[in-house]
């Protein structure tokens, strides 16, 4: 184990004392764990960290720092695979509080409670395939308990908590550009020369591995990763969640299933089961909208036009700059 790299990486971002030794302790513990079947941190496959993980959990060590610990350790040995593995394990973290309380805000709290009262979940660190079937039954409680309307006002929100502050620099951006049409296009200008250099240096960009293909991919298209405005409507199509894989893919399920990023749904689109509701997309759409709305300064309605979990090749939105939704 790399003690020295873990420790800086703690220290550089302000954690404490005691959250590095504690972050430490884990990661060894795995090492000791892998020491004891010939294996090590270097060269566990994704298979035998799974198994671990699994451990973890039936003796309820999963918690959430350590599960942190490891992908960050993971991170910084550059094991891109293993890492994108603790990626899919965590990225759903504060979702369903965040629909939650969404409820609570446009139906009331007894609603928000009957929902979600006894709605058991897969516990902390379980595997994507492990989600589709709790997300088909709130979503049943929430079509039927709610009118639809409703319904989409909740899923579509901020369900990820990002903070406004990560969009400071875009909102600079944007009161720099002479229209909304110049920032949109030199917003895709800047995110294209961003993959490009995650492209060179062979890094990982959030969840993506980039490759040359998937920087001409995004290129060609400024709805990714951006938007185009027609009239007051803005048109976005959501990059594919492993790009590179989309677009060697010929198989137009497992496309789909390369498409989608939702860790709640996505086993389902290979599996055929449970069916879920494409309503349950419009979280992808308040994922979608919520960079527009910080740069803007209001708030907006978003329209899902296309999704994986529905059979489409892509997931696209349309977000109004008028009062009403887009129709």
């Amino acid at each position: 184990m790399n003690e020295t790299i873990l420790r800086g990486h703690y220290r550089s971002r302000g954690f404490q004392q005691a959250e590095a030794d504690r972050a430490v302790d884990d990661v060894r513990a795995l090492e000791t764990w892998l020491a004891e079947r010939d294996l090590s941190l270097a060269r566990a496959s994704v298979d035998e960290i799974r198994s671990y993980i699994r451990l973890l959990i039936a003796d309820g060590r999963n918690t959430l720092p350590c599960l942190l610990a490891l992908a960050r350790y993971f991170y910084l040995i550059d094991r891109k695979d293993v890492y994108l593995f603790f990626t899919s394990l965590l990225g759903g973290l504060g979702v369903i509080e965040s629909i939650r309380d969404r409820v609570s805000e446009t139906a009331g709290k007894e609603a928000a409670d009957g929902i979600f009262e006894s709605l058991e979940r897969p516990p902390l660190g379980s595997e994507p395939a492990d989600f589709p079937e709790f997300t088909s039954r709130l979503m049943a409680r929430l079509e039927a308990r709610l009118p639809e309307s409703t319904v989409r006002q909740a899923l579509a929100g901020n369900n990820h908590g990002i903070p406004e502050s990560a969009f400071d620099e875009e909102k600079q951006h944007y009161a720099a550009a002479a229209c909304l049409d110049e920032y949109l296009a030199d917003r895709h200008r800047r995110k294209v020369e961003e993959l490009r250099g995650h492209a060179e240096t062979k890094t990982v960009w959030y969840e993506q591995i980039i490759t040359p293909e998937v920087v001409d991919y995004v290129a060609s298209n400024q709805e990714i990763l951006s938007a185009v405005r027609k009239d007051d409507t803005l048109f976005i199509t959501k990059i594919p969640y492993d790009p590179a894989k989309y677009l060697a893919e010929t198989d137009p399920v497992r496309k789909r299933y390369y498409a989608c990023h939702c860790p709640f749904v996505r086993e389902a689109i290979l599996s055929g089961k449970p069916v879920l509701s494409p309503s349950w997309c419009y979280c992808s759409a308040g994922y979608a909208k919520f960079p527009f709305e910080v740069v803007l300064g209001r708030k907006l309605q978003v329209k899902l036009l296309a999704c994986a979990l529905a059979g489409d090749p892509v997931c696209r939105f349309a977000v109004s700059l008028k009062d009403d939704p887009p129709s």
